[in-house]
């Protein structure tokens, strides 16, 4: 049986390729970064604004972090459900969920899926006017939703910010989350969400405006330097 030895020289330069390739896989690999973490939001998001104040509430919300994800996937790292109630006793749950790093597989629950998720149907789903907040040239664009759960209603009003961007779509989502990969950097991201119970869908129009006029309020009221967890 004729044995088959490879000269030293071809071996060495085959291990000499071999670390060559690896080393430049790894240059070509972006090395990924996360931006820097936000600042307490049940610290900076304050109890009282405006006419609003929070309050207890002993009915439960839509819970941000339940949806399609298993626990260990969940993608926020700081949550804040809170009701506030202004003097004309209209009740108003906010809900805040900021994760600090987004992902294609992980990252922001849309409201149209988490509410499916807890029981919900969704009745009737659009993109609503954007809403001009204080210092920024641009609105920011928001959806609506009329969801309903035996016989109850609930109107809600959201946006969510990935990065430097607004919606969270799945392919719009998907294809920054990749560039911003492409380019070393992983994106933070926030779900910023109002929503009232309602007796009827009568009742849907003022509830939207209530709701507007409320993140807007809530928006001016967070600290200046604080203001892009929730808006870009």
């Amino acid at each position: 049986m004729q044995s088959t030895k490879i000269p030293f020289r071809t071996s060495a330069l085959a291990a000499l390729a071999m670390m060559l390739a690896a080393a430049l896989a790894s240059l070509a690999t972006p090395q990924l970064h996360a931006l820097s973490a936000a600042p307490s939001l049940e610290n900076t998001v304050p109890m009282a604004f405006g006419d609003w104040k929070a309050v207890r509430d002993t009915q439960l919300q839509v819970d941000v972090s339940r949806g399609v994800e298993t626990q260990s996937e969940q993608p926020y790292d700081q949550t804040v459900m809170r009701t506030y109630v202004n003097s004309q006793g209209q009740r108003v749950m906010l809900a805040l969920a900021w994760g600090e790093r987004q992902r294609q597989d992980v990252k922001v629950h849309r409201p149209e899926v988490c509410y499916p998720a807890q029981g919900y149907s969704v009745v009737s789903l659009q993109v609503d006017k954007p809403l001009l907040m204080a210092g920024k040239a641009e609105p920011v664009p928001t959806v609506s939703l009329l969801t309903q759960n035996r016989g109850s209603m609930e109107a809600v009003r959201y946006w969510i910010r990935i990065g430097t961007q607004y919606g969270g779509d799945g392919l719009k989502a998907r294809w920054y989350i990749l560039k911003e990969g492409l380019a070393g950097r992983i994106p933070d991201g926030v779900l910023v969400r109002a929503s009232q119970r309602l007796r009827s869908s009568d009742e849907v129009a003022i509830s939207q405006k209530t709701m507007a006029d409320f993140l807007v309020e809530l928006v001016e009221a967070v600290p200046g330097e604080y203001r892009n967890i929730l808006i870009n």
